[in-house]
């Protein structure tokens, strides 16, 4: 069908004789407003220099000068982007995860040890637990860890600091870390006592603190709603998916039970056969029963609704996607390799540093006394690197980022410092921990520098 050049006039007579037969949501439609006063009821679904194209409520296409319509429509159509409105009008059910890995991220499903956040990997060959830690400036092996699986400590001549103080740290030569189809090579690592001060007998949780260089490296995205980590393997050394051309971004990793990577992105399917465009441009077609249980589910629960994603949004970036979905954002602040987020607490302007490697979250103690919280006796302590430090129950009357407000939250303060400083010498009061991160369903995504939350 041709579009249909309206004029002023015609404006109106659309108006008066729109019939509702196209099925569009009605929260799609806006008020357009003529240069002459009339209005109608249209979506805007393209755009040229000097037309907006418009889809009227009787399903008819209509191409309207923007000479024609008044100040505020030609604002809302200069602003308005094609891929924002195709994935808002057609791509709506899409979930994060399903976006992020039909962008060729891999996604690891974490598991909760108290509130922090842990993935499989290997590290020389070997299984490893490994802590996912944004409060970790640089990564760390377990030092016994690291001797089990026959890598050399070095001497312990550096230092490393935590929130309990310091600890010894020795160099360690690692010649591959894996994380899923991401393999790095030949790396230096730090190695220390995670169980330093702990009991006799004392088991660690972790083998290795994945910091955050390997974050950044692999364009991370920690996503507590889903429970899910995803990174994109085409950044790390060596890329076991094996892309030698194309963009890995336009292609999905499938893994089949035999332990075969391929990556592609599925055409067509049947119940029990799915056809994949390869990086290359070759096809191939498998049964679907070949294919690991988790991507299985997803072919078997491939719509064209998944493929118009990938061909009109795939320019979207993460921020988009979750400001589509109500969340707030807000552009963290990198410190070497530690993140930090403004907020308040108890309505004074405060930062705080983004750690999924605190179970809870912690104040410096003079912070807390400063800006208003109600402080206890020192009777607790706070374990981690470097050992264990005093600490008090702290009750943080309000505390606010951005829209997200928590009050009434009972947390632990302790000092923080290294030496004589505060918080002005720290730059930020404390710890915004996995706790309340889980409770606001954060997303963080290292490649835009975000964290999102949402409050429900």
């Amino acid at each position: 069908m041709k579009p249909i050049l309206l004029s002023s006039l015609a404006l109106g007579l659309f108006l008066t004789n729109a019939v509702r037969a196209q099925k569009v949501p009605d929260q799609e439609y806006r008020d357009f407003k003529g240069s002459n006063g009339v209005v109608i009821q249209a979506v805007l679904i393209d755009k040229t220099e000097t037309d907006a194209v418009l889809l009227l409520r009787n399903g008819k296409r209509a191409n309207v000068p923007l000479d024609k319509l008044g100040d505020a429509d030609r604002e809302y159509v200069k602003s308005w982007n094609k891929e924002k409105a195709v994935f808002l009008q057609k791509c709506r059910g899409l979930t994060i995860r399903q976006c992020l890995e039909l962008r060729g991220y891999e996604s690891f499903n974490f598991r909760f040890e108290s509130n922090s956040i842990f993935i499989d990997g290997k590290i020389n060959g070997k299984p490893a637990r490994l802590l996912i830690d944004t409060g970790a400036g640089t990564s760390l092996l377990h030092s016994t860890y690291a001797e089990s699986v026959g890598l050399k400590v070095g001497p312990m001549t550096e230092k490393i600091y935590g929130v309990a103080g310091e600890a010894p740290a020795g160099w360690t030569d690692v010649p591959t870390i894996q994380l899923g189809e991401a393999i790095f090579k030949d790396r230096k690592i730090l190695a220390t006592d995670l169980l330093k001060d702990r009991p006799e007998g004392s088991k660690s949780r972790e083998d290795a603190i994945l910091g955050a260089e390997f974050m950044k490296k692999l364009d991370a995205v920690i996503s507590y709603p889903d429970r899910r980590i995803f990174l994109r393997p085409d950044r790390s050394d060596q890329d076991e998916a094996g892309v030698s051309e194309g963009n890995a971004t336009d292609f999905r990793l499938f893994k089949t039970k035999d332990g075969k990577v391929i990556r592609g992105k599925v055409t067509t399917k049947t119940p029990t056969v799915a056809t994949f465009q390869l990086v290359g441009g070759k096809t191939q077609s498998l049964f679907i029963d070949l294919f690991v249980p988790e991507d299985q589910e997803f072919l078997k629960n491939w719509t064209e609704e998944g493929a118009l994603f990938l061909q009109h949004c795939q320019s979207l970036t993460v921020h988009e996607l979750l400001t589509l979905r109500k969340y707030q954002s807000f552009q963290f602040e990198r410190r070497g390799n530690h993140i930090f987020v403004d907020g308040t607490l108890n309505g004074n302007d405060v930062t705080y540093m983004i750690d999924t490697g605190a179970d809870s979250s912690l104040l410096h103690i003079d912070a807390a006394k400063k800006h208003g919280c109600k402080v206890g006796d020192l009777d607790q302590e706070v374990w981690g690197i470097g050992g264990k430090r005093p600490a008090a129950v702290c009750i943080i009357p309000k505390l606010t980022m951005g829209e997200a407000i928590l009050t009434n939250r009972k947390v632990l303060a302790s000092d923080m410092s290294r030496g004589d400083g505060g918080e002005e010498e720290m730059g930020y009061v404390g710890l915004f921990g996995a706790d309340f991160m889980r409770e606001l369903e954060a997303v963080i995504t290292y490649t835009e520098n975000r964290i999102f939350l949402i409050q429900k």
